[in-house]
């Protein structure tokens, strides 16, 4: 028996850091099968897009997801087995030659083995949802295989007529919504999580709207989804898709049927985006009904996004292979069918922002992000407790995103794939401002880095004073102007750093204000030392944090900085001696910092300590850089940064 089914939780899949949910779901379901296989029951590798077991996963809150063992992976590899058995059915009956990018096993080794092999993983189905040792899922999972095959037979009696848009629903939701139902109520039957009625209709609906965005996709050949088109209409299966193009039966040639799809007449949208917006409506209702079953998840929402991203670029690209008018205009919006129309019309700020957060992730991303944009405060942050560790991640993330709203360095990952305008940039930090204020004054926004992050941050008593500072600070970027002095620049690194540093303090439950103080002192420091480290890609964007004081002292001016980029090196003294005291003015603030962190109990001053030190030490890589920050990035090697860290941790104890 493996490791997840002994129950060792330190060795589960959610235990290993770094996993992406698609990763966990992937190791407990090897694992799970491991264990089948020993008993001699044949497994099918776990392979595709393993949407079923991910949902049950996802449906499981995320605290409650480290108690999750063998029991739990071995029901999610019996839906898993049923989907695979109903696979090479399917393939048997559509003649399919190709799945999955391989031949399927009835063109490549013939009708029978695929037949027994698909019997197989049924029966083998039976005795991995057996070893849940559930009663109750017992019942879910043999109705749902049960109502699986009724949904089939029935579509297959069905074939030829035309059935109503309530028929054809019924077998929708039977033939692709059961499964999805039994892997909603998983969680619930292994673990005290109740509403399982709730959770099968939910799971239920899902499928019915997988299959449907799937019958629409049938009717695109341009999608190219690795499937033959028109095989429903081929095989005389009625869909909804048809209702709406109006077509009576089957008798119509296949180029007809999409005319009638992509061709709008009389000045109307056309079929195809009306069924956009209509799955786009089912997709809105199963959002509400997520919330209530498991909020701020954020798994099941990507798949739902991924489901109508797919759809529309499905649709897009029929009606560009056919040459019709365009149903959409660019970028990514949401389908209006309020008003009849399912043009793509651009989102309201908000909903744009609000989208594009809800992509940043819930808890279970904020850990990935933390070290893949801040190495240094990663380092130091391992020396968290795990729970100011985890509010300090959703700190950090959404300082992150609020700062690529202005910068934009990482949105290409939430979908972002053109540079917006000054003005686009201004309408998100305005937008995003918005709903900040509106969580942390108690409203549920449904974007996890607001309703966890901020709203978190108010019931823990933080000043409003830190996020409105930071959005502020944030802001200046949008049109950046010269800093003629110490004050002015301080101004900016107190929103963009030292805010954060009080933030941090007052939602960990410090508020003494000599502590606050200190952080907004680190805060300083920290910006300035960026400022030093990053002068040559910040004159490469066209930004100048030098103030003009420094700048003036030591003879130089913003307008000579970037020729000093391509001239010859070494850089003149006078540069250096300006990079000198940039160090020192940082230095004063670190010095400011240190009886703060002194004063901290500590769990706080540890990660705090080892953060300042492992930081100022890019001061000295600088210098070993020749002063050249402005072709050169300085940056601490590991070894450096556990050197710096001790002595740290040694200073903190002094």
């Amino acid at each position: 028996m493996t490791t997840v089914l002994q129950g060792d939780t330190a060795l589960r899949p959610e235990a290993i850091p770094g996993r992406t949910p698609e990763m966990i779901v992937l190791e407990g379901l090897r694992s799970a099968a491991a264990d089948l296989r020993a008993l001699g029951v044949p497994v099918p590798e776990p392979a595709g897009k393993l949407l079923r077991p991910l949902v049950a996963w996802a449906l499981v809150p995320p605290e409650s997801r480290p108690s999750l063992d063998g029991r739990f992976w071995s029901g999610a590899l019996a839906v898993q087995m049923v989907h695979e058995a109903s696979l090479l059915h399917d393939d048997i009956l559509d003649g399919a030659a190709c799945r999955r990018g391989t031949p399927t096993l009835a063109a490549s080794a013939g009708v029978g083995p695929a037949l027994v092999m698909g019997d197989h993983y049924l029966t083998g189905a039976y005795r991995a949802a057996a070893r849940v040792d559930a009663t109750a899922y017992l019942i879910y999972f043999v109705e749902a295989v049960e109502r699986t095959v009724a949904g089939e037979i029935e579509q297959g009696r069905s074939t030829g007529a035309r059935l109503s848009s309530e028929r054809s629903m019924e077998i929708v939701t039977g033939k692709s919504g059961e499964l999805f139902g039994a892997a909603a109520v998983l969680g619930s039957t292994v673990l005290p999580l109740g509403n399982l009625e709730e959770r099968q209709a939910f799971g239920r609906a899902l499928g019915a709207l997988y299959q449907r965005v799937d019958d629409l996709l049938d009717y695109c050949p341009a999608a190219e989804t690795g499937k033959p088109p028109f095989l429903d209409y081929r095989q005389r299966k009625w869909t909804w898709v048809l209702d709406l193009a109006g077509v009576e039966g089957f008798g119509a040639p296949e180029e007809e049927v999409v005319q009638r799809l992509f061709l709008g007449r009389d000045g109307r949208t056309s079929a195809a985006w009306r069924a956009v917006a209509r799955l786009q409506e089912e997709r809105k209702a199963l959002l509400r009904r997520l919330v209530a079953l498991s909020p701020g998840d954020q798994v099941v929402r990507g798949v739902l996004d991924a489901w109508i991203r797919t759809a529309v670029a499905g649709v897009g690209a029929q009606e560009d292979a056919l040459g019709a008018a365009p149903g959409m205009v660019a970028g990514f919006a949401e389908v209006d069918s309020r008003r009849g129309s399912t043009r793509r019309v651009a989102l309201s700020a908000e909903e744009e922002v609000a989208r594009l957060a809800r992509d940043v992730g819930g808890p279970e991303a904020w850990g990935a992000l933390f070290a893949r944009h801040a190495r240094t405060f990663r380092f130091a942050a391992r020396l968290f407790p795990a729970e100011p560790a985890r509010r300090v991640a959703g700190l950090y993330a959404y300082c992150r995103f609020t700062d690529d709203l202005v910068d934009e360095p990482d949105l290409g990952r939430l979908g972002v794939t053109e540079e917006a305008s000054p003005e686009d940039r201004t309408r998100r930090l305005d937008a995003w401002r918005a709903l900040t204020r509106a969580a942390f004054e108690g409203h549920a926004t449904d974007v996890p880095l607001l309703d966890e992050v901020v709203a978190t941050s108010a019931r823990e008593g933080v000043s409003w004073r830190y996020p409105d500072a930071l959005l502020a600070g944030v802001g200046t970027d949008l049109s950046p102007e010269p800093y003629p002095d110490w004050a002015r620049l301080e101004t900016y690194t107190f929103g963009v750093a030292g805010a954060v540093g009080g933030w941090m303090c007052q939602l960990l439950g410090f508020r003494d204000p000599v502590l606050l103080s200190c952080a907004h002192a680190l805060g300083h420091a920290m910006q300035l030392t960026n400022i030093l480290r990053d002068v040559g890609e910040d004159l490469a964007v066209g930004r100048v944090y030098l103030p003009g004081v420094l700048l003036d002292a030591y003879g130089l001016s913003a307008e000579e900085l970037d020729p000093l980029r391509h001239g010859p090196r070494p850089l003149i003294l006078a540069y250096k001696d300006a990079m000198d005291e940039l160090m020192a003015r940082a230095d004063g603030w670190y010095a400011r910092a240190w009886p703060g962190i002194r004063r901290l109990p500590p769990w706080f001053a540890r990660p705090v300590a080892v953060a300042a030190e492992a930081y100022r030490g890019i001061h000295q890589e600088v210098r070993r850089n020749g002063y050249d920050n402005l072709l050169l990035r300085a940056h601490t090697s590991r070894f450096r940064k556990v050197v710096l860290g001790a002595a740290g941790l040694a200073r903190a104890r002094a």
